[in-house]
């Protein structure tokens, strides 16, 4: 198996790697490794969730997102994901419960991504970082579903992490206050 390294970044590395498949053929693929994510869907109450809209460079659009942040190496995802709800959004959460973990792009990525539901939030302060720009938004979750539905939101993250909870989040549910 040969890969060969023709970016190594900040955030991510791009290689192209000739590998043998479970058939025994032989193909060579372009991989992103990215050491992963947290992404947080921050309940202000059990109706009212915290939307970030965020301005995306690489799309050239703001977009509405739920918080979300690169892992730090060897970081645990909790720690992650309570940095990053309290850098983006300006709220700490009293209970950070894990939901479930996805892989954002597995066709050329190694990017996974872990998925938090943030409960009785606090108050504290944002911590943007120089390249973040976003306005936080309080909508309620009934208003994101139809945001979804009508394509406002069209972040991959926002949308299976919304859903996931309003679909089969019932053991969270009765934690929402």
């Amino acid at each position: 198996m040969e890969e060969n390294y023709v970016f190594k970044g900040k955030k991510f590395s791009v290689k192209v790697e000739d590998c043998i498949l479970p058939s025994g053929a032989k193909a060579t693929f372009e991989i992103v490794e990215y050491i992963g994510a947290t992404v947080i869907l921050p309940l202000l109450n059990k109706d009212t969730v915290l939307l970030l809209k965020q301005y995306r460079p690489s799309i050239r659009k703001w977009i509405y997102e739920i918080p979300a942040g690169t892992l730090e190496p060897n970081e645990d995802p909790y720690k992650c994901a309570a940095r990053e709800l309290e850098e983006e959004t300006g709220y700490r959460a009293g209970s950070l419960l894990k939901m479930f973990e996805m892989y954002t792009a597995p066709g050329y990525s190694t990017e996974k991504l872990y998925s938090f539901l943030a409960l009785n939030l606090q108050p504290s302060i944002c911590h943007l970082d120089q390249d973040e720009e976003l306005i936080v938004t309080k909508i309620s979750l009934d208003k994101a579903l139809k945001m979804i539905k009508m394509n406002e939101i069209c972040d991959a993250k926002t949308i299976s992490t919304i859903l996931y909870y309003t679909k089969f989040g019932d053991k969270f549910r009765s934690c929402a206050i």
